[in-house]
């Protein structure tokens, strides 16, 4: 008797311990299974996946997640470093249960791991390796995602779609990423190497290339990347002398205030995208259309209209974004929130 009754307490503070920690037992309703992330780890997660919380680029991340049809699965609000930012209007329009949810990670970004296991998701997902060896000493399940080069998207949804048992959709927007470049390479195909645009992505502000990606997209739809040369980090800066050396033809920025920026500066007058007023702001939906991410298909279309207006007069934005999110997030945007991701400026 005393020995059942000592396994019965060790019992009881098992089940405590579990229950304050945030990890109750997987349901029994639920099987388990192993996936393989992107850094050839091996992940055992649930099926269904019903309780994720995203870490590190939060925005680039719920938007993965947004393509496959399972945003309501996201138990946490964007970093409050994202937020104050008052431009990431569209993953609420997206994902709505995420303003009910908590922001977890800290001043410095950094995950604040107590608060995490109180919420007990079954997975988190992280494009950052510190925070995977951080979760994983801490007993947390945690899959770690990558998209650097361009060709990271085919693993990447591959990735998500065998963990939420979505390898049909998963499959689907990457036929669509295929298409789309199919169809802008028939027309750049057209365009002579002597009349192709010079074209930087500019972050004015810290003086810097953001993201190498942007070489792609630009490639893609029909320009010159003219920082197409080789390197070994995802951004780098840059300084206006070496802007005047390149002369661009057309400059790209994240924000309006960088073409303000460019603008009213004298150092940069003599350049050829501000001579012709040739700067644009970048769309801006779930996530940066110029940054590594989910909308890079629309990316490659906007920049080709908008550098050869004339040759991609066929191709209408409007309707292929509006398209998109229906097909791939589960919403269709109106004319005027269409409108308004197209101009980059989505306030919240």
């Amino acid at each position: 008797m005393n020995l059942l009754i000592r396994r019965l307490s060790l019992l009881v503070v098992a089940i405590s311990i579990l229950a304050t920690s945030g990890f109750l037992p997987v349901s029994a309703e639920k099987t388990m299974k192993t996936v393989t992330d992107m850094d050839g780890r091996i992940v055992e997660i649930p099926v269904p996946l019903e309780h994720v919380i995203t870490l590190g680029s939060v925005p680039v991340q719920n938007s993965f997640i947004f393509t496959i049809g399972e945003g309501d699965t996201i138990m946490n609000d964007l970093p409050e470093s994202f937020k104050k930012q008052g431009r990431w209007k569209y993953q609420y329009i997206f994902a709505p249960q995420l303003s009910e949810g908590q922001s977890v990670q800290v001043s410095t970004n950094e995950p604040n791991v107590e608060q995490i296991i109180a919420m007990g998701p079954e997975v988190c997902f992280t494009m950052d390796k510190p925070t995977v060896e951080l979760l994983e000493s801490r007993g947390i399940p945690v899959i770690y995602l990558s998209w650097v080069d361009d060709d990271d998207v085919y693993g990447l949804m591959n990735l998500l779609g065998e963990v939420y048992d979505k390898e049909e959709l998963a499959s689907e927007y990457l036929d669509y990423f295929n298409d789309t470049i199919k169809r802008v390479d028939a027309v750049v195909s057209t365009i002579p190497e002597n009349e192709r645009k010079k074209v930087l992505s500019l972050s004015y502000d810290s003086m810097s290339v953001p993201h190498k990606i942007s070489e792609w997209w630009i490639t893609r739809a029909g320009g010159v990347s003219v920082t197409n040369m080789p390197t070994n980090t995802v951004s780098f800066e840059t300084e206006p002398e070496q802007i005047n050396q390149w002369n661009p033809d057309v400059i790209i920025v994240s924000k309006e205030s960088d073409i303000t920026g460019i603008l009213d500066d004298v150092r940069l007058s003599d350049i050829t995208a501000v001579k012709n007023n040739a700067l644009y702001n970048a769309p801006f939906g779930a996530h940066k259309w110029a940054n590594r991410g989910i909308e890079l298909p629309l990316m490659v279309i906007w920049t080709a209209k908008t550098i050869y207006p004339e040759k991609f007069k066929d191709f209408d934005i409007e309707k292929e974004t509006a398209d998109f999110y229906e097909k791939f997030f589960g919403v269709r945007t109106n004319m005027e929130q269409t409108k308004e991701i197209l101009s980059g400026n989505a306030k919240i």
